[in-house]
């Protein structure tokens, strides 16, 4: 079926009365990175080159948690943290807590090729970077206004934040206080990731993100856990996104290649299954096969996401509604 491509903005609560203003750079970044990655796909660019090519560009949009738009940590630090795994080989690289460095995505790949290591992270991951070169940045540049007032409003609600969540109107902290309501949607900037098969059928995936607005200092979600927020193999390539300890819990990315590889599922009916089988409201994922088939599977409200195949189908939606025969259909944006 030849190439085809798909990435993620973050899945989660995402309401529909999300302003214009608040919507409309994401959506438009999503569409830019779309057809960079399409672009690069036509002129016979590798799949691992496409995937990291369109995360870098996410990572340096700050309406993104990763990369520039990164979340705080509770000490109001940043902590970044990327995967990179191609599907033929089974080689991958992963990076974590990063304070300094541009695009974690780069990094991540760099461990894959350049050592004899999967992961590194903290002060060795930093000393890496500097060893290799690689761009890095003053850590104040990616601390937003708009992530520090993020992070003010989760510690005044006492919540660990995942992708595109508030405090509810009535919410009660353990102190039995009232919660309070934010200004606005909190701003709602979600984990980035994609997905790419490429004209010989090689397989890749690439994902990148800041982890939750007031985590603790030093968590790991799912994001460089190999097999949970990011896999490839020789079947398909998956990008998780969502609640990270559900994500690691149930293994997300590695079950929906599993299913494909033991159950015989097409790669549609693989990811429904893993993300029918985490808690609602948790997962996310956008995932492609050697075959050049395309899914992009959500149990929570909704999921920034976008992609295109060389038959000719794309796409790009935030929401999914159930059509008249059940089926899920995004909404046309």
């Amino acid at each position: 079926m030849g190439w085809a491509l798909a990435l993620h903005g973050g899945a989660g609560d995402v309401p529909r009365t999300l302003p214009p203003e608040l919507r409309e750079p994401r959506l438009a970044t999503l569409r830019r990175c779309l057809d960079l990655g399409t672009a690069a796909l036509r002129d016979g660019r590798a799949a691992l080159d496409v995937v990291e090519l369109v995360v870098r560009e996410l990572e340096d949009c700050p309406h993104f948690n990763a990369g520039r738009g990164s979340v705080l940590t509770a000490d109001g630090t940043v902590e970044m943290e990327a995967c990179v795994m191609e599907g033929a080989t089974l080689r991958c690289g992963a990076v974590s807590g990063l304070s300094t460095v541009a695009n974690a995505v780069s990094l991540a790949r760099l461990v894959m090729e350049r050592t004899p290591h999967i992961y590194l992270a903290f002060d060795g991951a930093e000393a890496f970077a500097r060893d290799q070169g690689v761009e890095t940045k003053d850590p104040s540049h990616f601390i937003t206004e708009h992530n520090i007032e993020r992070l003010r409003q989760a510690k005044e609600a006492n919540r660990v934040q995942i992708d595109y969540t508030q405090p509810l109107k009535g919410q009660q902290t353990p102190q039995e206080t009232p919660a309070p309501i934010p200004t606005d949607d909190n701003s709602q900037t979600g984990t980035v990731g994609c997905v790419a098969v490429d004209a010989a059928g090689n397989l890749a995936t690439a994902t990148s993100t800041g982890g939750l607005v007031n985590k603790m200092a030093g968590r790991i979600g799912d994001t460089p856990v190999v097999g949970a927020g990011t896999y490839a193999n020789a079947l398909c390539a998956v990008s998780a996104t969502g609640k990270g300890e559900e994500i690691i819990r149930h293994t997300v990315a590695r079950d929906v290649a599993a299913l494909m590889e033991h159950r015989g599922l097409p790669l549609r009916d693989a990811a429904a299954r893993v993300v029918a089988g985490a808690p609602r409201g948790t997962v996310g994922l956008v995932a492609v096969s050697r075959g050049g088939e395309v899914c992009m599977a959500h149990n929570t409200t909704a999921m920034f996401r976008a992609c295109a195949t060389e038959a000719g189908h794309a796409e790009v939606g935030i929401w999914t509604d159930a059509g008249a025969d059940g089926e899920s259909v995004t909404v046309a944006l």
